[in-house]
């Protein structure tokens, strides 16, 4: 009988496998699996987050020795102008050589020449010590020449500034306009050394258009009270104003403004109609003379203010430790709010800017440094 082949050649060498265990015997040598963790209660309160700001920090408000001076160094402002340039060299935190990419940091000097070299009324008054002595002091100033007033309208006290006149004429000296329309206006502002406004015909009509185009005059036009969105209806002067139907009894036309009402408020919407009078009058309007880049100085100071009273509205008093707004201002070194949103603004600057609106109250805890509280502006 012949042999097979296995046994010819023997058991091979080839690594074998252990056979699987059927699903019975798995199931019998494997061991329990531990029991889930009980769920929590649904009454238990999750634990609050770290870094909450009313959660484990503030959770009474803090002692109060007094008001505190906004400088907290050993300075003695003597006048208007030395504040002034203090608040300007204080402004910005100086760009460092390296950390940012050279777009980046050509776009930041770009950004800071652009600023104009003005500063708010209400700035002055938070680190001076007497409000009255610097009004007194400002108009003394802007009769000599020395300083002179720029207001943008509608936007309250921070709309108020003031500006070097020699900084202002070597912005003008600056820029690209003509000669003659560059003496013309300079002349203008020696002679009326606190008008704010140029009447029309006090210099030629092409002078003007150059200096509008440059950015010193803007249109001094007060917006109606029917021709702007940020007025209540009742303040309205149109037909159908609150205060003009509410002259008549209730059922009748004139109680909707009349036959014609949506005719003569220019179809719609409560317009007033351009009459020849009213663009007579809007003709004769003066120009206001202003300092080009102030709409941006105003959108940087504002954020800033804005991102203040936001972190206020977070505390649960109101208030906290002025350090640790500085520690979230300046939080994130190159990458961190500071850098990204406010071009490398000083934190001091910021601070002064609320004080000065009547926003915040610097005062002294007497244990944990100076206190921010929110106030009503």
């Amino acid at each position: 009988m012949p042999k097979s082949l296995r046994s010819i050649l023997g058991d091979s060498n080839r690594v074998r496998k252990p056979s699987r265990p059927s699903p019975a015997r798995q199931n019998a040598t494997a061991t329990p699996r531990a029991s889930p963790s009980p769920s929590p209660r649904k009454g238990k309160k999750p634990a609050p987050k770290r870094g909450a700001p009313d959660a484990e920090e503030f959770h009474e408000k803090l002692s109060d020795v007094g008001i505190a001076k906004i400088l907290e160094e050993e300075l003695t402002l003597r006048d208007v102008v030395q504040a002034m340039r203090y608040i300007r060299g204080k402004m910005f935190t100086p760009v460092p050589p390296t950390g940012f990419k050279s777009t980046r940091t050509t776009e930041l000097l770009n950004y800071r020449l652009s600023v104009p070299p003005i500063v708010t009324i209400g700035h002055l008054n938070a680190i001076l010590t007497s409000p009255s002595k610097v009004e007194r002091e400002v108009v003394e100033l802007s009769r000599s020449g020395v300083l002179r007033k720029v207001r943008v309208e509608r936007r309250g006290g921070m709309g108020e500034a003031l500006v070097e006149s020699t900084d202002l004429e070597a912005m003008i000296r600056n820029t690209g306009m003509s000669n003659a329309s560059k003496d013309e206006f300079l002349k203008f502002l020696k002679e009326n050394p606190t008008a704010q406004t140029l009447p029309r015909g006090a210099i030629k009509h092409s002078h003007i258009d150059e200096l509008v185009r440059a950015g010193f005059l803007t249109s001094s036009l007060q917006a109606a009270p029917g021709t702007t969105l940020h007025v209540r209806p009742e303040d309205r002067t149109t037909l159908t104003s609150i205060h003009h139907v509410s002259r008549f009894a209730s059922g009748t036309v004139s109680a909707v403004g009349g036959q014609n009402a949506i005719h003569l408020a220019g179809g719609g919407g409560g317009a007033p109609t351009l009459t020849g009078s009213s663009v007579s009058s809007a003709g004769a309007s003066d120009f206001r003379i202003a300092v080009p880049g102030h709409g941006r100085y105003l959108k940087l100071a504002e954020g800033a203010v804005d991102w203040l009273r936001e972190m206020l509205d977070k505390t649960k008093w109101g208030e906290a430790p002025e350090n640790w707004f500085r520690e979230r201002f300046e939080g994130g070194g190159l990458y961190g709010l500071r850098w990204k949103d406010f071009w490398g603004v000083e934190w001091e600057w910021v601070l002064g800017q609320a004080a000065g609106l009547g926003v915040v109250e610097v005062f002294e805890t007497g244990s944990v440094g100076r206190g921010v509280r929110a106030l009503g502006g």
